[in-house]
């Protein structure tokens, strides 16, 4: 297939689905995409690498929509490598001290993050190479699901052990290295193994590594690129002063009536979202959350917009989006998806009583016995214990939560 080549300019840490389906698709899409070429390493193992090595980093794009499957070829990766094995993370330093390469990006989720992780000792590693060389300055574009995520990725680094000088490796930190915050979204599920036999039926390639995902996506930075970067507005990315409030949005209106979906779904005998969000109970308990969301979001974010996409997507019943995977870890979720709105209307004076309603619903499922892990598992079983479980539960989430002070819509 006769596909650009460019060089490597772009160094990413994590080489998995989503990292294809979204950072290379922008890549790809954007104006001066042919001049950017991506080298991507796995963190954990190796599979990924010797999957793509073979295809010269080309993979095929399934774009699940409502009406039919779309494919495109990616072309992007032009170098893949092992990163969990020291010859791959020697080639990552290497590139990384390379005055060519402009941009190194992450997809190594919220572990990845921990001063000392391999993600973050590897980063270190290359930025220490990248000072001793002289190779000028870089952007660092964390693209996980992490609120602030750009000033996680400095904190790990800084946070890391290295080996050069303290003083004057943050000194040139601070004044070369940008580390620029990203929200990611497009829903990528993971392949089962049949898409391979898909590719080769509608394309005619062998196709080892293929990647599915829904149609939409969408992805907003705020930060510098002090050595450049590819024209990604151009692919419909949007770069801002100010990335909270799209933070906001996408963990309120997206997460958020997620987690309402995989709790009081389940409850309600759904397996996946599409499943959940046709159920008239679960969509009117999602909009009214919506309309509570959005009132305490600024304009500029366009809710209302955000909540007809969020439809259209939770609706593709092609996309097998399951409930018991969303569930995991609820807990820490909901601290951040549904309090942070229930504590905002109370706020000014109104109810809250729909974001609670996405609280109760978890509280109602567990004591049901509707349950997915969770790292707060412990803390849960104790609540259970308690001599009244569901306010025990409520607690946990967050003490103001009890007494409750209105009484929420039942969503069982």
């Amino acid at each position: 297939m006769d596909v650009p080549r460019p060089p490597v300019r772009i160094v990413h840490l994590g080489l998995g689905a989503f990292h294809r389906a979204h950072q290379l698709w922008y890549t790809q899409h954007a104006s001066d995409g042919s001049e950017w070429g991506v080298a991507s390493f796995t963190m954990r193992s190796p599979t990924a690498a010797e999957a793509l090595a073979p295809q010269d980093g080309l993979c095929t794009l399934i774009e699940r929509a409502a009406d039919g499957d779309r494919f495109e070829t990616l072309w992007p990766l032009v170098e893949v490598g092992d990163g969990s094995a020291e010859a791959g993370r020697e080639r990552m330093v290497e590139l990384l001290a390379s005055p060519d390469t402009a941009v190194v990006s992450l997809t190594v989720t919220e572990a990845g993050y921990a001063p000392g992780a391999p993600a973050a000792t590897v980063l270190r590693r290359g930025l220490e190479a990248r000072f001793a060389a002289q190779a000028g300055p870089l952007a660092v574009v964390p693209c996980d699901n992490l609120s602030g995520n750009g000033e996680l990725a400095r904190q790990a680094v800084l946070g890391t052990p290295g080996e050069a000088e303290p003083g004057a490796f943050t000194a040139w930190l601070a004044r070369e290295v940008s580390f620029v915050s990203s929200s990611v979204d497009r829903i990528t599920p993971r392949a089962t193994g049949a898409e391979t036999e898909e590719v080769q039926t509608a394309c005619g390639v062998q196709d080892d590594a293929p990647v599915v995902c829904e149609p939409f996506r969408s992805w907003v930075l705020e930060g510098a690129f002090p050595a450049g970067r590819p024209a990604w507005e151009s692919a419909g990315a949007r770069f801002v002063t100010d990335l909270e409030p799209w933070e906001r949005r996408k963990l309120w209106m997206l997460n958020g009536s997620h987690t309402l979906l995989a709790t009081a779904g389940r409850l309600r005998g759904h397996s996946t979202v599409a499943e959940a969000i046709a159920d008239p109970v679960l969509l009117t308990a999602v909009q009214d959350f919506w309309a509570e969301a959005a009132r305490n979001l600024p304009a500029e974010v366009d809710a209302a917009a955000y909540a007809r996409d969020l439809l259209d997507r939770f609706g593709n019943g092609r996309i097998a989006h399951l409930l018991a995977q969303i569930a995991q870890d609820s807990v820490t979720k909901l601290r951040v998806r549904a309090v942070p709105v229930w504590r905002a209307e109370r706020a000014a004076g109104r109810s809250g009583d729909a974001a609670l309603a996405v609280i109760t619903g978890w509280a109602d499922a567990v004591v049901a016995g509707v349950r997915s892990r969770d790292t707060e598992d412990a803390a849960v079983d104790a609540a259970l214990e308690a001599s009244e479980p569901r306010q025990a539960l409520l607690r946990l989430i967050d003490p103001e939560l009890t007494p409750i002070p209105t009484t929420p819509k039942d969503i069982r």
